[in-house]
């Protein structure tokens, strides 16, 4: 196991995948009861009657995610209404979909700290549409909220997670550690269990990849094996998300062994890899990607990323 520290200082510029969904089991209090969900009867055709309890269980959830007086206890009582009027199938529809003052329920959920409505919606859920990922996304970014960010397994991690359960490997730890609000500066700690091993055993990418939230961005470190030019040198790379705001970054990324070979051979207590701009002729560092999908022609002095050569520094386990 390696643990890696990530000392960022950025500051905005003028210019202003399906992941899977952990679902964590609600508590509430439910001796509250809610009203069963209204429409009109005497409609002949069923189709508008379906209409109608669309619009009232919209009603409904918008009232659970935006109203001022927002009750936990409520929550459960409020969705088993719902559930009663309406189909699993199109219940899960309304909950992921941009409804809800051009977002979804979720969304709200998130950014208006309601962690009882979310994870209630989330068991509700059939499926998670990519629209739906990337507002949640959006939603931490927003918030600055990386714990939920990795409660909800919104990063890009899916082939690290194939890789993880074939070498049966404990799950990465990301931790954000707010050091100066003022500055924007924050460190992230990373700790890589197996890293060497499970980097060369993803033969499809040669690459490992982490996304996490910190100073209202979501940022991407990546590590590869660039095996074209030398199967021993590992690269990182830092950069900027879909969605995030551009930045100045300052980095250093610090490695340190998990376990060291006693005697002459002991590699150094840390390895200091600066990831900068300040030597080089871009400015700002932009988002990979733009907000509908596609890549951004950025402007000269801007870039996808930092990046640095590691070399050959062994790691062990």
């Amino acid at each position: 196991m390696c643990t890696l520290s990530l000392a960022t200082t950025s500051m905005a510029t003028d210019d202003d995948d399906s992941s899977s969904i952990a679902t964590a089991p609600p508590s509430y209090d439910t001796a509250i009861s809610a009203n069963p969900i209204q429409c009109n009867q005497s409609s002949v055709f069923p189709f508008r009657r379906m209409k109608q309890k669309r619009a009232a269980v919209l009603s409904r959830i918008r009232d659970i995610v935006l109203a001022p007086n927002f009750i936990p206890s409520s929550v459960a009582p409020d969705l088993n209404a719902c559930a009663a009027a309406l189909p699993a199938a199109e219940l899960s529809d309304i909950l992921t979909k941009l409804n809800i003052e051009g977002h979804t329920a979720l969304y709200w959920a998130i950014v208006n700290d309601r962690p009882q409505a979310l994870w209630a919606f989330c068991k509700l859920i059939s499926s998670f549409p990519p629209v739906c990922v990337s507002d949640m996304r959006m939603a931490c970014m927003i918030t600055s909220d990386n714990a939920m960010f990795m409660s909800l397994n919104l990063g890009g991690q899916s082939e690290i997670r194939r890789v993880r359960r074939i070498l049966d490997c404990p799950p990465d730890k990301i931790e954000v550690q707010i050091c100066d609000e003022p500055t924007n500066q924050f460190n992230v700690v990373l700790q890589i269990r197996m890293f060497q091993k499970r980097l060369r055993i993803s033969t499809s990418t040669n690459h490992l990849y982490y996304e996490f939230v910190a100073g209202g961005r979501i940022w991407w470190l990546r590590f590869l094996v660039r095996t074209a030019i030398s199967p021993r040198i590992i690269h990182a790379e830092l950069g900027l998300s879909q969605h995030s705001y551009p930045a100045r970054p300052n980095a250093a990324l610090l490695i340190k062994a998990h376990s060291r070979t006693p005697g002459p051979a002991t590699p150094p207590e840390a390895l200091k890899i600066p990831l900068s701009l300040t030597d080089t002729k871009f400015l700002a560092l932009g988002p990979w990607r733009s907000t509908k999908g596609i890549d951004l022609a950025l402007p000269p002095d801007m870039t996808w990323c930092m990046s640095n050569d590691l070399g050959d520094w062994v790691m062990h386990k």
